[in-house]
């Protein structure tokens, strides 16, 4: 898989970010031990043209990496910085922009196949190494430069603020939130089944030095965590990821969690659904991140009523409730950076405390 040509990671020298770069050299070097090119004249080329990227690649590659393996769904529009590897390329030899863009094309078509090579494929996507590697990454790059993924300011505490909090499904949003969270505020627990997400949060709470702050791999459903009761739960933009059925045991477990007088806070929204319910546009269809799709949950089309009646049901107060609708034209979703996609969509939230 690794030439000579690639090994050189002329891109790398002299880089802001030691720490990245070692694990660039890292990652594929451990790729290199189990996955090659085609003993082809294709085959040949292909290599060629990928040992010129990662000859001049850059070391946020592994962002782009682990966005493309991991969190597509949260990360949907990702691609190869080329301003940044053309920069380097031309360092080294003089191109006309035909072939540039052609050298382009080749180099971002075989990366993205790798990463569906690695994402698809569990001895690649459960390698407790290759989550290492990117997960430290992550973690490192985003405690030098603050520049978080999602730059969401905490929620505010409704309810119980003595007992501690917990955030579920956190995602990439938990970095932030490790460095939000003051150090004089209650537990708080940030809580995922991706190995991906708890690794990175593992690190970075580790480099904030944050003692007030717990991660916790957990499925729910599978292994509900054991802990105190809570005085809050924050639901950010995960119920829509649930049948209506799974929602209610959910619902069920936040009661039966939380102390009285703690709050669950759901903030959610329509989106995703309303991207499903389009599929059939071949033309809308046809603009979407290949992949994309398949990350999508169908649900009811009320979802907002239906989780306000099934939050009410199950014995909360439901203290605040709000929703508006929403007119967006973003390429977030696009395989064609530029190329808006037009959604309307509901966003609303929920409060509802359990009786005292």
């Amino acid at each position: 898989m690794v030439t000579e040509v690639g090994s050189a990671y002329m891109g790398l020298e002299h880089s802001s970010s030691p720490e990245l770069s070692e694990r660039v050299r890292a990652f594929f070097e451990r790729l290199n031990l189990s996955i090659g090119f085609p003993k082809t004249t294709a085959g040949k080329e292909n290599q060629d043209c990928f040992n010129i990227l990662l000859r001049v690649a850059y070391p946020e590659l592994m962002l782009d990496l682990a966005d493309l393996i991991y969190v597509q769904h949260e990360r949907p529009a990702v691609f190869l910085n080329f301003d940044h590897i053309n920069i380097n390329l031309q360092k080294e030899r003089s191109l006309e922009q035909e072939s540039l863009q052609k050298l382009n094309r080749n180099m971002e078509a075989l990366f993205q196949e790798l990463t569906r090579t690695l994402k698809n494929d569990p001895q690649y996507f459960d390698d407790p190494e290759i989550i290492k590697l990117l997960s430290e990454s992550y973690s490192f790059y985003l405690f030098k430069t603050g520049n978080f993924p999602w730059d969401n300011t905490l929620p505010e505490i409704s309810g119980d603020a003595t007992h501690p909090i917990m955030d579920i499904a956190t995602g990439l949003t938990g970095f932030n939130m490790i460095h939000l969270w003051p150090a004089d505020g209650p537990t708080l627990y940030l809580t995922d089944n991706q190995p991906f997400i708890t690794e990175g949060l593992k690190h970075y709470k580790s480099l904030a030095r944050k003692r007030n702050i717990e991660i916790l791999n957990i499925e729910f459903g599978v292994n509900e965590p054991e802990v105190p009761p809570l005085g809050g739960i924050w639901a950010n933009k995960i119920l829509h990821h649930l049948k209506r059925k799974q929602r209610q045991q959910f619902l069920q477990w936040a009661y039966e969690a939380l102390a009285q007088g703690g709050a669950l806070q759901i903030l959610d929204t329509d989106l995703e659904n309303r991207i499903l319910k389009k599929q059939n546009d071949s033309t809308f269809k046809g603009k979407l991140i290949p992949g994309y799709l398949e990350t999508l949950v169908a649900i009811e089309g009320d979802f907002c009523e239906t989780l306000v009646k099934d939050t009410r049901q199950i014995g909360f107060n439901v203290t605040h409730f709000d929703f508006n609708s929403y007119h967006d034209e973003t390429d977030a979703y696009s395989q064609f950076p530029g190329h808006d996609i037009a959604i309307d969509f509901l966003g609303f939230e929920i409060v509802a405390e359990k009786p005292k």
